[in-house]
């Protein structure tokens, strides 16, 4: 009896590493971060001296992104999981345009959150939200801008599919985010649109 009990602990326990052991994921995504053009107000001292075309729209450029991102699940209600969602952005070479001063700049953004994911079977649909910190520092100048770097507060909403593969323990995942920030030094737009794909490991 004592046997057979323990073997149904062992066997029960064997069952349930593979839940376990998938409760965590990690990605790695490669995409673009895009930004709309926008025209800032013109207001007492918002415009330095150095800088002509003071109120001319911004024109951000795009820039080749990469995202990894680490995720814990908190609760599964089979339906449902939802999970604690660790993303990080960087981008290295943008630019700002405003006539024909330009500034170049690198952006990276950390935004822990929530991410509630579907269980459905194959693909797989999240939505992420969260907040955190994003920030921004030029390269070259070209005398628009002030130099310094600039860190503001971030917030970042999204979503995406999670593709299952025949490979065990990894997926592909293609998602879209959105940082919304406070305005850089260098900056008015305070719009990032991060559009990627790549790998998800479930461990």
């Amino acid at each position: 009896m004592l046997k057979k009990t323990l073997m149904g602990f062992t066997f029960a326990f064997l069952l349930s590493i593979p839940s376990v052991a998938q409760s965590n994921e990690l990605g790695v995504l490669f995409g673009t971060t895009l930004a709309p053009d926008t025209t800032p107000p013109i207001g007492i001292g918002a415009c330095p001296i150095n800088n002509p075309f003071c109120g001319q729209t911004l024109h951000t450029g795009s820039g080749i992104t990469y995202e990894g991102v680490l995720a814990h699940r908190l609760a599964n209600v089979h339906i449902a999981s939802l999970y604690l969602e660790l993303p990080v952005v960087g981008s290295s070479d943008r630019d700002i345009r405003q006539g024909v001063f330009v500034r170049n700049f690198s952006s990276i953004f950390f935004t822990p959150g929530l991410k509630l994911k579907l269980n459905t079977p194959v693909l797989k649909p999240f939505l992420s939200v969260g907040g955190g910190l994003a920030h921004f520092s030029p390269s070259t100048n070209g005398g628009t801008f002030p130099d310094q770097s600039s860190t503001e507060g971030a917030f970042q909403v999204g979503g995406g599919i999670d593709l299952g593969l025949p490979i065990p323990h990894l997926g592909l995942r293609g998602e879209v985010r959105e940082f919304y920030t406070g305005k850089p030094d260098f900056s008015s737009n305070p719009h990032n649109i991060f559009v990627g794909g790549g790998i998800v490991l479930h461990f």
